[in-house]
């Protein structure tokens, strides 16, 4: 069974998060584990109602080339879970600002430019 829980080894959470540009005190490392195995993680913060994705770890994909089979499996449930957490703490849009990542972001409704990609929580998140 796969699990997306956030951290709970508070000093090791401290660890990746020197690893993220731009976190402030209340991000939060949410990791993907199947079976005690760590799968992946997601660096999220959430400022001025927008959840903030500032970091994607899929083992040792680097991003380099589009993600392919499991890997894509795995970012594309770090940003849905990373979407769910946001709109539980009272998000209402998702932004990120790691160019990696854009096209993959495209593909699943982010409006992205040279800065930015974003989207209304409600693109990720389905209500009713």
């Amino acid at each position: 069974m796969v699990e997306i829980l956030p951290m709970q080894d508070r000093e090791r959470e401290k660890e990746l998060l020197l690893t993220v540009d731009e976190a402030g005190e209340n991000a939060r490392i949410l990791t993907m584990t199947e079976r005690g195995e760590l799968l992946g993680w997601v660096a999220v913060e959430i400022s001025d109602a927008a959840l903030r994705i500032l970091k994607l770890s899929a083992g040792k994909y680097d991003f380099s080339r589009p993600p392919q089979g499991e890997e894509a499996f795995i970012l594309d449930t770090l940003v849905r879970s990373a979407a769910s957490y946001g709109e539980t703490f009272g998000a209402d849009r998702i932004e990120t600002a790691f160019p990696d990542f854009y096209s993959f972001l495209a593909l699943r409704g982010f409006e992205v430019d040279e800065h930015r990609a974003c989207t209304p929580m409600s693109t990720i998140v389905k209500y009713g």
